[in-house]
């Protein structure tokens, strides 16, 4: 249980401050294509911390489930983390629905890559040959 609270919370404050590091960038550009590309390596780090997340756990206890709850944990961080900063640092009008997407998309973003992770982690190694 510790562990995958160390990871799950860990992770998604790493998630959180890749988050608020591409938002930061966001606020300076105005090419829309540079946007798009910070916006898919943002999501894509998002979902390798959190594979990476699942995997360590669920490779450490050799179990999918503690995997991919340090997994969701970490999206549930992360979604809070984006739901308080679209109200306090906005690009455009807060919204309740909105924050309330992010928070879902993060969710589901975390799931997803964990499960693939805890899957991986979990796998039973052969034993050794001698």
């Amino acid at each position: 249980m510790r562990l995958t609270l160390l990871w799950g919370l860990a992770t998604g404050v790493a998630i959180a401050c890749v988050d608020l590091l591409a938002l930061q960038f966001i606020r300076h550009v105005n090419d829309e294509d540079v946007v798009a590309a910070i916006t898919l390596v943002d999501v894509l780090i998002s979902l390798g911390l959190c594979g990476w997340a699942g995997y360590r756990v669920a490779r450490a206890l050799n179990e999918l489930r503690p995997g991919l709850e340090a997994a969701v944990l970490a999206g549930i961080v992360a979604g809070a983390a984006a739901a308080a900063t679209s109200y306090y640092l906005p690009l455009e009008e807060p919204s309740v629905s909105e924050a309330v997407n992010l928070v879902a998309q993060n969710i589901l973003f975390a799931a997803a890559a964990g499960s693939l992770g805890a899957w991986a982690g979990s796998m039973r190694r052969p034993p050794p040959t001698r």
